[in-house]
């Protein structure tokens, strides 16, 4: 059986991110690692990873840059939004973590598992810490393209 896969955004500095990555590479699966801070999301690779979720799962209101940019203001225009998380992707919560189907923000180890697949048996629940503490954890599911050439669909669940 091939090892699973996902791809983990991050930043270097970030010890809750770091706790999260230890916790899925510990469980067998095989990470691409892209820190944000050396190599930033386009506008492209941004729309792209969000799809049609709602952005606001995405941004970290706890970021300075939140506040001092007034993004609240501009949540309606994605457009404008996907801007200026590009040229700062401090804006963006993480860590976030994809498959080929699945995307889940946070570091929710119980999530961590479900989504990857990976065995629960030593993860005691814990407390997010940080800024996570309120943290939204988001996974969409999309049905992948098959030989009929049926369109992908998605959709997303939030919970807290």
């Amino acid at each position: 059986m091939a090892p699973k896969r996902a791809t983990f955004y991050t930043f270097a500095n970030d010890t809750i991110c770091h706790d999260a990555k230890q916790f899925i590479e510990d469980s067998g699966v095989l990470l691409t690692v892209r820190k944000l801070d050396e190599n930033p999301l386009t506008v492209f690779e941004l729309k792209n990873l969000i799809g049609h979720i709602d952005v606001k799962h995405f941004l970290n209101t706890a970021a300075p840059e939140y506040t001092k940019l007034n993004i609240a203001e501009i949540l309606h225009d994605r457009k404008a939004l996907f801007q200026l998380i590009a040229d700062n992707n401090s804006l963006l919560r993480r860590p976030i973590i994809t498959t080929i189907r699945l995307i889940t923000i946070g570091c929710d180890k119980k999530r961590l598992a479900e989504m990857l697949q990976i065995s629960q048996g030593n993860i005691h629940h814990e407390e997010p810490k940080g800024n996570l503490k309120n943290s939204k954890y988001v996974t969409r599911r999309t049905i992948s393209k098959s030989s009929d050439s049926k369109p992908s669909t998605s959709s997303a669940r939030a919970s807290k």
